[in-house]
């Protein structure tokens, strides 16, 4: 019989995947634009309040504007905006660094504004099997990549990786030992890449309020 992994708590770091570029949006920081006074990073930060777990933020420029936040940036370490691969890599590469304590990094993009700690408790309290080092997120049959928790164990395995041409996320998942865990609110998964997602956006939180 297979051992059972809890991933503990006091061991994960979240990360807020912040890296592109927005080209889809026009440009600028998506992430930062308002979702009814409130930005879409701000919401997030509320959202995963009460989880009482330390956040950091995975960006590659304006420095100064994100500093403002709070949470400690971290650049990725490939150049040219290499997309959330690299992100993932370098937070590990950080935490190695920096977090001693720390075995797993919880990932998500930064322009899903109804992702909440729900979601990520569900990840904290799944049993798991005893040599899974990646846990992704799925819902209506689509797996979401970028939400998911990582083991930093695979650092040299992705950095290995990375000097391929191809980057795609699940091109390297495959190569590991993963899991899926399934969700039926959709609404976690909203996320805006566009003026026309933002627009959305409204619709979506003001149906959630007449609920």
């Amino acid at each position: 019989m297979k051992k059972e992994l809890i991933v503990n708590k006091s061991k994960a770091l979240i990360v807020i995947l912040a890296g592109g570029q927005s080209r889809r949006f026009g440009g600028g920081y998506k992430t930062l634009y308002k979702l009814n006074n409130i930005s879409i990073l701000d919401r997030i930060l509320q959202n995963f309040k009460k989880l009482k777990m330390e956040i950091v933020l995975n960006v590659n420029s304006n420095k100064d504007q994100f500093s403002k936040i709070g949470l400690y940036l971290i650049k990725d370490e490939l150049e040219n905006f290499q997309g959330p691969l690299a992100g993932i890599y370098s937070s590990m590469k950080w935490a190695l660094k920096n977090r001693k304590n720390i075995e797993w990094i919880f990932t998500t993009p930064s322009d899903t504004p109804f992702i909440d700690s729900s979601l990520v408790n569900k990840f904290l309290k799944t049993k798991y099997f005893d040599e899974t080092k990646i846990i992704l997120a799925k819902s209506s049959n689509k797996i979401h990549p970028v939400i998911g928790l990582w083991h930093i164990s695979l650092l040299k395995n992705l950095e290995n990786f990375l000097t391929k041409e191809n980057r795609k996320i699940m091109n390297w998942v495959d190569e590991q030992n993963y899991e899926i865990l399934s969700f039926e609110n959709k609404n976690y998964f909203f996320n805006i890449n566009t003026q026309t997602d933002l627009a959305e956006a409204i619709k979506i939180e003001k149906s959630l309020k007449t609920l």
